[in-house]
């Protein structure tokens, strides 16, 4: 009797470690599928500098619902930064099969920074012109026992509105 006792307490753990190790796996291959849609729009341009304003949707196509941090930006120019975001201490809970939209993310990129590495950038902007900048997205997913590092770089044509 103690024999199968043992078997069944046995099996029992051996049983849970598949299930865990299954569920672990689910959870990596979810945050590799992560996808995120980013939109860049010149919000102003003052005596500061030029404000650019980021809306990054960020979309789940997996079962499995996760948590990531509040994501972090950096504009580039021709491989320069020209600005970042803040760095907001947020979680933000991604449903399964689910989307989360981030809006609002302003970087003010300033002329001092625009003369020495965006000089082109100043010149289509004020000319009405459009310009390539890159948008780094950069962020956590937390799976619950590990967090995996998440970035994705996005091409954008900004134009002035005005």
């Amino acid at each position: 009797m103690a024999n199968w006792k043992k078997i069944g307490i046995i099996s029992g753990i051996g049983a849970g470690l598949v299930g865990l190790a299954t569920y672990a796996s689910r959870l990596s291959k979810a945050s590799t599928n992560l996808e995120t849609v980013v939109k860049a729009n010149i919000h102003s341009i003052k005596l500061e500098g030029i404000t650019i304003r980021i809306d990054v949707q960020i979309k789940n196509p997996s079962s499995v619902g996760f948590k990531i941090k509040y994501p972090f930006v950096k504009a580039m120019f021709k491989d320069s930064i020209i600005g970042t975001s803040q760095v907001i201490d947020k979680t933000i809970t991604i449903p399964k099969n689910g989307e989360v939209n981030v809006e609002g993310i302003m970087i003010l990129v300033p002329y001092t920074g625009l003369f020495s590495v965006g000089a082109g950038l100043l010149k289509a902007l004020t000319q009405n012109d459009s310009a390539v900048i890159t948008v780094k997205t950069i962020t956590n997913v937390d799976l619950g026992w590990k967090k995996l590092p998440y970035e994705k770089s996005t091409d954008i044509t900004l134009r002035n509105k005005a």
